[in-house]
């Protein structure tokens, strides 16, 4: 790359969201058309590469709009898949998420969540039985197996 670049969610057919750098996974950033994805041509060129991840952002209702994302593993290539999260569940009344987690008996999953209120939150979430439910509500982010 010999220049910058701003990339906004309409110009690749992207929803609004939270990034993130591979290598600076705690740090995110708001995607939008007002805040577009900058890539520095001096960063990411023919002897680097850049990689970023784009988070779909869920609100709950509740008066202060506590908005919540699933960033993923942050040590993996693809930081959410089908294979590790099965399934993303949100009660009517939009107070709490559920999403489903499989993986190997006695596996340890280390991921991210952003949280509104709390910022990020690492997760190592041991899967006893090859399944976890990760459970995210107004005030907590917490993990069950």
């Amino acid at each position: 790359m010999r220049c910058d670049y701003s990339i906004t969610p309409s110009m690749i057919g992207a929803q609004a969201g939270l990034t993130w750098v591979y290598n600076e996974p705690s740090v995110v950033t708001t995607f939008d058309e007002a805040h577009p994805l900058a890539i520095s041509g001096k960063k990411c060129n023919d002897s680097s590469f850049c990689l970023w991840y784009l988070s779909p952002v869920w609100t709950f209702a509740d008066p202060n709009n506590t908005q919540y994302a699933l960033l993923g593993e942050f040590n993996k290539w693809t930081a959410v898949s089908r294979q590790r999260f099965t399934s993303l569940t949100t009660n009517p009344e939009r107070t709490t998420t559920i999403v489903g987690l499989v993986g190997g008996t006695i596996e340890i999953v280390e991921f991210l969540v952003y949280h509104s209120k709390l910022v990020i939150v690492r997760l190592n979430c041991s899967l006893s039985c090859a399944e976890g439910i990760l459970q995210i509500t107004l005030s907590t982010v917490t993990c069950f197996s």
